[in-house]
């Protein structure tokens, strides 16, 4: 049955897959060439790029040189992925079961002889699967574009580290949009409240950069711990092992969370702050 479950939130999410991923793989295979033609072939744009204020730079993460072949991938893609991609991610995960809840499909599945551990699992495995999708998708446009150029010293797998981070940050973001969902009033409410959570790491993350003053508030950024396109030259499994770390106890909470509260079906009433069942008091009364 969780195979079932699985197969159909899968198929439902198609439009997502290819509009994400196709959309972003195409902006990956023109970047090299985009590097190309701007600082190997015209120094002039390479020395205009380079008298750029360095606190503007340094928003965006940038210190050191500006035109190598990674900071410039991290500055046009990976510095501004974690809140692009974020805002998507916690938007299908703050709806994945909860909105489900709120139109009524999910009374009919449950009405099965399914557990609900079933219905969670598959859903969010439907789900990683999506994302992970999405950012192969984007991973072969980046791999197309790089084979046609002859200026980057790295290699494939070189690159696939900094799709590793990025993934493993999206991650945190799925996590704590679903365990929103299982204790804000609503999807709707859920997923907002997550959006403005993705968007404040993100700035906060790059005003660090430019005010130290921010750094204690920075530390319970997840983003903090995002390397984007510096893994390429240089990986820090601690910084991935933190963010895999958090989503796993954000996920498990989740599923406790909707393994003891009361399922709340569309048409029974607005939603509430619950975290167990009923007790059988509250079933008399």
């Amino acid at each position: 049955m969780m195979l079932a479950i699985f197969w159909q939130q899968l198929r439902k999410s198609w439009i997502m897959i290819l509009g994400w991923g196709l959309g972003l793989a195409v902006l990956g295979f023109y970047l090299f060439d985009i590097y190309e033609t701007l600082f190997v072939a015209n120094a002039n744009v390479a020395e205009f790029i380079s008298a750029f204020p360095e606190e503007l730079m340094a928003f965006f993460g940038q210190r050191g040189d500006l035109i190598t072949p990674t900071s410039f991938l991290n500055l046009e893609f990976f510095s501004y992925m974690p809140m692009i991609l974020g805002i998507m991610v916690v938007s299908a995960a703050s709806g994945l079961i909860a909105k489900r809840e709120e139109d009524g499909t999910l009374e009919v599945v449950m009405a099965q002889p399914i557990h609900r551990s079933t219905v969670f699992w598959g859903k969010l495995l439907a789900l990683l699967v999506s994302l992970t999708l999405i950012l192969g998708l984007v991973w072969s446009g980046f791999a197309i574009g790089m084979a046609q150029g002859g200026t980057f010293d790295f290699s494939l797998w070189e690159m696939s580290r900094a799709f590793i981070s990025l993934y493993a940050v999206l991650l945190v973001f799925l996590g704590m949009a679903l365990l929103l969902s299982m204790i804000l009033s609503s999807s709707a409410t859920a997923g907002l409240t997550a959006g403005f959570l993705v968007v404040a790491f993100y700035f906060i993350s790059s005003l660090v950069n430019i005010d130290e003053k921010l750094e204690g508030i920075n530390n319970f950024s997840p983003i903090k711990y995002y390397q984007g396109a510096a893994a390429i030259e240089q990986f820090d499994l601690g910084n991935l092992v933190i963010l895999l770390g958090v989503t796993i106890v954000l996920i498990l909470l989740s599923w406790m969370i909707f393994e003891r509260r009361d399922l709340r079906f569309g048409g029974s009433g607005g939603f509430r702050m619950r975290f167990v069942r009923k007790s059988a008091v509250d079933k008399e009364d």
